[in-house]
């Protein structure tokens, strides 16, 4: 005799209990990958803010940085606006001092022997004429002139200038006679491109007690700017 044993209703059941586990895990997969993604944006929004945060800092700093640098801006304004006036009371002021200066130095070239008849001056270009006892007196008056200087200490003759040396003799021209080394940029000529353009000699067939001269016409270039 046989039994017969009807399982539909346990593979059924097995089914309905399979699904729902399966529909379990989905249900945990879904609830994991959306805590994922939660997770995610709020880490990238953190990222977001503080990118933002700084942005918001770094245009503070150029704006600073941009107040700075319109007020150093006005500043070098204004210092170069004060600059040029002092340029302009230098000038006014050696445009005071310059032609006596070297007036000074002109007399202080002339030799005992020597004397200027006719002193024209026009934008600097001086033209001198004058007389000597000899041609003697007419070189030293040259050597004179190419020697006059001025320094940090007054009018001086230009006693040694050494090749390629930094500093230069000086004899100053003062109250008490000193010779004295200065740096060569400090020193500054009175006149330059001396030029000896024509000597004459006057009275060769004078009658006996007559002084013999020597007419000399100089040209040169005379430096205001001391």
């Amino acid at each position: 005799m046989m039994i017969r044993i009807n399982l539909l209703p346990v593979r059924k059941k097995v089914k309905q209990e399979a699904g729902r586990q399966i529909l379990a895990l989905f249900a945990l997969v879904l609830l994991g990958a959306g805590a994922g993604n939660f997770f995610w944006y709020s880490d990238r929004e953190g990222v977001v803010v503080k990118q933002r945060e700084g942005l918001a800092q770094t245009r503070k700093r150029i704006a600073d940085l941009e107040k700075t640098i319109g007020e150093v801006q006005h500043i070098n304004a204004r210092k170069a606006e004060v600059e040029k006036k002092l340029a302009v009371l230098d000038e006014l002021r050696r445009g005071r001092s310059g032609p006596v200066r070297m007036l000074d130095a002109l007399a202080n070239s002339i030799p005992k022997k020597a004397w200027i008849k006719s002193f024209n001056e026009e934008r600097g270009a001086v033209s001198l004429l004058g007389s000597a006892v000899s041609h003697d007196d007419v070189a030293e008056l040259m050597r004179n002139l190419n020697g006059m200087v001025w320094t940090p200490k007054g009018i001086g003759r230009l006693v040694e200038q050494r090749r390629d040396a930094k500093t230069s003799r000086v004899e100053l021209l003062s109250a008490e006679v000193s010779i004295e080394e200065f740096p060569v940029g400090d020193i500054k000529p009175f006149f330059t491109n001396v030029d000896l353009r024509s000597t004459q000699q006057q009275n060769q067939n004078s009658k006996p007690g007559d002084v013999s001269t020597v007419e000399f016409d100089i040209s040169l270039s005379s430096n205001y700017a001391i």
